[in-house]
């Protein structure tokens, strides 16, 4: 038989317990989960495996590829995270002097970036260097202005071999609002040359041929010449 006193101290601490978990369950909506991106080298050369392998301190067997991620941002070296595979184990590397030479060599670089204040599309497409990057880009915006006018709004989209992956987060859900884009402009114009009738009257003569006649009062030409391909 369980004592008066061991019940209400495993009761007490059961109430406590349940106290302590609801205030966890309340921290977890505060929580919010975002993504950032980070510079990663892959490193799948045997030599060079065999020697990160070494310098590291990995005791494995069999490393096909290692990945070597600057997870603190301010470049390559210690406090960084190593990955290595098959095995998907992580590593914290301590770099030798040797190795550290080798990684202050590592910088990630965009082939293009563009960082600027909010500006119409426009302005983007009609830049007269790169203009394929920079007509994607305004593309993007395009969309995301016609769509969702708020901020902010993170856009993180990926083509490789397996597909095309497309995310977005940030934004408020809510604010969302579905516009369908403007009917595509034709490259050619159609045009007309117009004829203003100012006044018509017939003339009769006797044993002649009869003509009708036409006073031209005023001709409007109007003629607009568009590029090819929206040069």
């Amino acid at each position: 038989m369980i004592p008066v006193k061991a019940s209400r101290l495993a009761l007490l601490l059961g109430i406590l317990a349940l106290l302590a978990f609801a205030r966890i369950i309340r921290a977890q909506d505060a929580i919010s989960v975002d993504k950032i991106t980070v510079p990663v080298v892959t490193v799948e050369d045997s030599r060079l495996i065999d020697f990160f392998v070494y310098e590291f301190f990995i005791a494995e067997t069999l490393v096909t590829r290692l990945d070597i991620i600057d997870a603190t941002g301010n470049g390559f070296g210690e406090d960084d995270l190593v990955k290595t595979y098959p095995s998907e184990v992580i590593y914290f590397p301590v770099p030798s002097d040797s190795a550290q030479a080798i990684m202050n060599s590592w910088r990630f670089k965009a082939n293009f970036q563009i960082v600027t204040e909010s500006r119409e599309p426009e302005a983007f497409e009609n830049l007269p260097n790169e203009k394929a990057e920079n007509g994607i880009f305004a593309s993007i915006l395009r969309g995301v202005n016609r769509n969702y006018q708020d901020q902010p709004i993170n856009v993180w989209f990926q083509r490789d071999g397996s597909g095309v992956t497309f995310e977005m987060w940030g934004y408020n859900k809510g604010l969302l609002n579905y516009q369908p884009p403007p009917p595509e402009k034709p490259d050619s114009v159609t045009t007309y040359d117009l004829v203003h009738v100012f006044r018509s009257d017939t003339l009769i003569k006797a044993d002649t041929t009869m003509y009708d006649l036409i006073y031209l009062y005023k001709t409007v030409t109007d003629t607009v010449i568009v590029g090819v391909g929206g040069e």
